[in-house]
């Protein structure tokens, strides 16, 4: 693995590379994604769970509460992504999706929140988000491209279409909703909250 682009955490490279395209679909809900961080420090109740999606979204408590009962809970239990009683849910995979960045990233009341959503859920750019956002520097297209054949993410297994999917496709929509900063000059990317991309 790149030293550069490796991620901090278990350092596993199956996770994101190997989940289906249904699961990626299931999550372009920003309340999903809401509902995963929620859960991300262990099980919640229905009631606990109404109350952290309702602190990041103008909702009414009600119908956040119906929403996740007759939509989003069993769906996510249907895809294996959580376990749901009917009173009590947790998370059954770990560290496969970066539930906590990308619900920072929808701001309450963001009208764009369904199109960052739209344009971060694939396997792709899910895993350039990770791993930029661990990186506290600036990293290459070169060495994104190198660590996404490394991992066999989105069955990409050349540097040189990675390198083409980056610069014509994945980075410059990452950028458009604001997930990066990509300067195509210099061939360096930052992930967010990072330092200003560096031509060295």
């Amino acid at each position: 693995m790149s030293s550069d682009a490796q991620t901090s955490g278990d350092g596993a490279q199956g996770g994101l590379a190997a989940v289906s395209r249904e699961w990626y679909d299931t999550l372009r809900h920003p309340r999903r994604i809401h509902l995963l961080a929620a859960l991300e420090n262990g099980a919640h109740t229905l009631e606990e769970l109404v109350d952290a999606v309702a602190a990041r979204e103008s909702a009414d408590p009600e119908e956040i509460r119906i929403g996740l009962v007759h939509n989003h809970l069993p769906r996510l239990a249907d895809h294996g992504i959580l376990e749901w009683d009917g009173e009590t849910a947790c998370r059954t995979v770990e560290r496969s999706f970066p539930v906590a960045d990308l619900s920072g990233l929808l701001e309450d009341g963001d009208r764009a929140d369904g199109r960052k959503l739209e344009t971060l859920v694939h396997p792709v750019r899910t895993q350039l988000y990770a791993m930029l956002a661990e990186l506290d520097r600036a990293v290459s297209v070169e060495t994104l491209a190198a660590e996404l054949v490394e991992r066999d993410v989105n069955s990409l297994s050349e540097r040189s279409e990675a390198r083409l999917a980056l610069y014509h496709v994945h980075l410059p929509a990452m950028t458009d909703v604001g997930a990066v900063e990509f300067d195509p000059r210099s061939g360096m990317v930052r992930g967010p909250n990072r330092s200003t991309p560096s031509t060295n």
